[in-house]
């Protein structure tokens, strides 16, 4: 499905019903928009590990401007305060209230803008292997450096810096480094996840060079008012734990899970515990006692 707005079309997808029998009633379920990581990739990285949240929330995919199925547009119009406006007036498009937000890696960082830009709009927040400022590129080279292979830190800043010069070279750069995104290597997820979304080279190198170097919301989060799920992994590499304790000590009132067997997805490898604690989040009320 596609929206004509704020001057481009976007892809999204729509999975669960919003409108349920409970007993003797019909009953309205909250709407979680997914926001996917990059930039470059799409929404086909929560699938279909999101799935099951379907039995408590309505999910609402979207491939960011320039992402996936969406338009190819300037990737100069790409910042994340345009991507964070496209998730409010689609939104609206929908029709829909007060949403809850989970997004994962770059994704967590529109979603943090989005917080800051339209909290009137925001039920809850799930912030996903993620952080709050550009400061995590030396944490993940820090980490790197520890943990990578001489092949891996050498081509490390060809993405990261904007550097790629054409798909063929993008599809080598993940040959190498993909494997430092899982603790545990399953060649078949890996193959799987890889190769599902529609890659967006222009706008992966555009953000990297020119957006992800000015990113930084730390001022803003202390000035939130919403409940936050914060989940980290220990074995995260592009964005450490160090980042996910940041985004908690700013947010007021965040809750921190951290996944002691997963890297940068802990949503497929350890599916069903993050499942649970997501679960657990999206049922609580806002003082953390849970509802129906």
């Amino acid at each position: 499905m596609f929206a004509k707005i704020n001057g481009t079309r976007l892809y999204f997808d729509i999975e669960g019903s919003g409108y349920v029998p409970v007993k003797d009633r019909m009953v309205h379920r909250p709407v979680l928009f997914a926001v996917h990581g990059g930039p470059g990739s799409d929404h086909s990285d929560f699938k279909p590990w999101l799935t099951p949240l379907t039995e408590h929330v309505q999910i609402v995919y979207v491939d960011q401007r320039c992402n996936g199925q969406s338009e190819r547009v300037d990737p100069a119009t790409c910042t994340l305060e345009q991507l964070a406006d496209d998730l409010e007036e689609l939104r609206r498009y929908l029709g829909f209230g007060r949403i809850s937000v989970l997004g994962h890696s770059f994704g967590g960082m529109v979603a943090q803008v989005y917080a800051t830009r339209h909290p009137e709009s925001l039920d809850k927040l799930l912030l996903v292997n993620t952080a709050p400022s550009k400061d995590f590129y030396p944490a993940a080279l820090e980490y790197a450096s520890r943990a990578a292979t001489a092949e891996q830190l050498a081509v490390i800043p060809e993405l990261f810096e904007g550097r790629i010069e054409d798909d063929a070279h993008l599809v080598r750069w993940w040959d190498i480094c993909y494997p430092l995104y899982f603790h545990v290597q399953d060649e078949v997820v890996m193959q799987e996840t890889g190769n599902r979304p529609i890659g967006s080279l222009e706008v992966a190198n555009h953000t990297f060079k020119h957006f992800i170097p000015n990113y930084d919301v730390r001022d803003k989060l202390p000035r939130l008012r919403v409940p936050t799920l914060i989940v980290g992994a220990r074995y995260d590499w592009i964005t450490p734990i160090s980042q996910s304790e940041e985004m908690h000590r700013l947010i007021p009132g965040s809750k921190l899970v951290v996944f002691e067997q997963s890297g940068h997805m802990p949503f497929i490898e350890e599916h069903a515990s993050f499942l649970n604690k997501v679960t657990d989040f999206l049922k609580s009320d806002s003082t953390g006692e849970s509802g129906l």
